[in-house]
């Protein structure tokens, strides 16, 4: 069956495009497996959308280190254009020898091209880049000779630019020496050559006897290359002349007449690429990708498990001071009202037995402040310690929460992973631990205001008490006691058991009203201090939740949805219907 080119080339950019969307979401080797695998579909489609006939081939030199690619290309150009050295891995990136650079495809190889001329010729090439050499020789009005890294060198970066120069070839030079030509590296690229139907001719460089080359022969016979024209290039130094159609003068005739496949060849070659690289995309990327998006959604459950925490904050010793201060000033939370109309009772000859201090308090007028909160008492508990540090307390309290919520992500190995891989990102997903003590000073500021108003506020007992005594036989004395100091009414009262005559209870809806405004007192500063409490914790689930939730989203954001993980598969499948039948 005839390969659908055009369905095939749209099916490789739908997938490409797939796996651009997910790349993001990818890191270490799975990064890596996507950027390889689109760079190698954009090599197939390069391939189907070649109509460049009369165009020169791109023929590329592969080979290990120290074979001697860079001298070939040399001595097959008759000019020193592509930078040779004693030393290994001299060659970093891939040289183009070309008569004119529009011979190379925009783009070709999917990096930039970059033209070199004058003191940077002989090239050496770089990482990522192609370096063009323009060179007008009877060989490259022909082709375009390709100059690559080592294929078995030890920067595995290298390896990748000469294995992304076999992928976009149209035809490739193998090269080996006697004591590689059995190099395990280079072995694959020769089965791939026949699999694929790209042209390709084997050199063996620096021989020294026919024995070597006789073997070399053998070896590419029983590697499906039993029909592979070899040549050879002797040691300048060694004796040994190989056969006239081995020499390099019948290679330089045989890379110039180099052809492109038959098309029907050609299309199998293009289909089994396809296949290769749809096992790729299984192995190398679904599978681990499937595998970290379980992963992240159990870690994204383990960190919502931890919502709502318990805050355990009460700001009771706060709101304590002024329970005391409001006791301190009720008459009727002192004395009790039974006992308080008792004393009112009394006779009035307290007055002569008086301290020196009251007596000042009544006679003169003179207020005593007791409790004053510029004296610190509001921000002592009742038993005089100091109150804690709310505020540090609370955000230590979500520093717990968020240490939690990491050492639920170290839990995993994909978690210590993406941790380490994305630092920069995770900062960004955690909150300043200062929020949490801002709620806090938030709420102490409201509660700390309602204080103020209330810290010097006559309790509305000892208020009424007060008309009540106006009424009373030497009672406009008491109001003015009371309204220099409203304790000392109690103190007196209490101390030196005066009685006025007879102060009946009021009632109101059967309720004493001392009993009333006794419970009204307590209730407002238990009520006041609970609502401060609730809306501290409150506060805090609120920001723990929306802390669990940014972490949770960066979880989410380390692996592909399971949606774009299903679009991928339906694009795997509909480019395997194009191939599939092919392969």
């Amino acid at each position: 069956m005839a390969l659908r080119e055009a369905k095939l080339d749209s099916s490789l950019a739908g997938l490409e495009k797939a796996l651009a969307g997910v790349r993001g979401k990818t890191s270490g080797a799975v990064a890596t497996a996507v950027d390889r695998w689109r760079s190698d579909a954009e090599a197939i489609r390069f391939h189907l959308r070649d109509d460049g006939e009369d165009r020169p081939m791109l023929v590329a030199i592969l080979g290990g280190t120290g074979t001697g690619k860079s001298t070939l290309v040399n001595r097959l150009l008759g000019a020193n254009l592509t930078a040779t050295s004693f030393r290994r891995t001299f060659t970093s990136g891939a040289v183009a020898i070309t008569s004119d650079e529009k011979n190379l495809p925009e783009r070709w190889l999917a990096i930039e091209h970059r033209v070199v001329s004058g003191a940077e010729v002989p090239a050496r090439g770089q990482v990522d880049a192609l370096a063009v050499v323009k060179e007008e020789r009877e060989l490259t009005a022909k082709i375009t000779l390709v100059d690559t890294p080592d294929l078995d060198g030890d920067q595995p970066l290298h390896h990748a630019q000469a294995d992304r120069v076999f992928r976009w070839a149209q035809a490739i030079v193998f090269l080996v020496t006697p004591e590689k030509y059995q190099m395990t590296e280079l072995l694959p690229y020769y089965r791939l050559a026949k699999r694929y139907a790209v042209p390709a001719l084997f050199v063996m460089n620096k021989a020294e006897e026919p024995g070597v080359v006789e073997d070399f022969q053998k070896q590419l016979a029983a590697r499906d290359w039993a029909d592979a024209r070899a040549f050879v290039i002797p040691r300048d130094d060694a004796a040994y002349e190989p056969p006239m159609e081995m020499n390099l003068s019948s290679l330089r005739s045989a890379v110039m007449t180099l052809t492109r496949p038959e098309k029907e060849a050609f299309g199998q070659g293009l289909a089994r690429r396809s296949v290769d690289l749809l096992g790729r995309l299984q192995d190398q990327i679904m599978t681990p990708l499937r595998e970290d998006r379980q992963q992240v959604d159990a870690l994204v459950a383990s960190v919502r498990s931890l919502e709502t925490p318990g805050i355990g904050v009460d700001v009771n010793p706060i709101t304590q001071g002024l329970q005391r201060r409001l006791q301190q000033r009720s008459v009727l939370y002192l004395m009790g009202p039974q006992r308080v109309l008792e004393r009112v009772r009394q006779v009035p000859g307290m007055m002569m037995r008086m301290p020196r201090t009251l007596w000042d308090v009544v006679v003169k007028g003179q207020g005593v402040r007791l409790n004053d909160p510029a004296r610190g008492q509001a921000a002592v508990g009742p038993d005089g310690r100091a109150v804690p540090d709310f505020k540090a307390a609370v955000s230590d309290q979500f520093s717990v929460v968020q240490s939690r919520i990491e050492d639920v992500l170290r839990s995993s190995p994909a978690g210590q992973r993406w941790l380490a891989g994305n630092e920069e990102s995770y900062k960004q997903a955690r909150l300043e631990p200062g929020a949490a003590g801002q709620i806090v000073a938030d709420e102490l500021g409201e509660l700390e205001k309602w204080l103020e108003e209330r810290w010097n506020a006559t309790p509305r007992d000892t208020l009424l008490l007060m008309r009540l005594l106006r009424h009373l036989p030497g009672g406009e004395k008491l109001s003015k006691w009371t309204e220099a100091a409203p304790y000392l009414l109690a103190v007196v009262v209490a101390t030196h058991h005066a009685f006025f005559g007879p102060v009946d209870l009021v009632v109101l809806g059967g309720w004493s009203l001392a009993t009333w405004l006794t419970e009204k007192l307590s209730n407002e500063v238990a009520m006041r201090t609970r609502a401060a409490n609730r809306r501290i914790a409150e506060r805090f689930s609120d920001l723990a939740h929306t802390q669990i939730g940014k972490v949770s989203d960066w979880l989410n954001a380390q692996a592909p949805t399971t949606w774009e993980l299903q679009q991928l598969e339906r694009s795997a499948e509909e480019l395997y219907s194009v191939v599939g039948e092919n392969s």
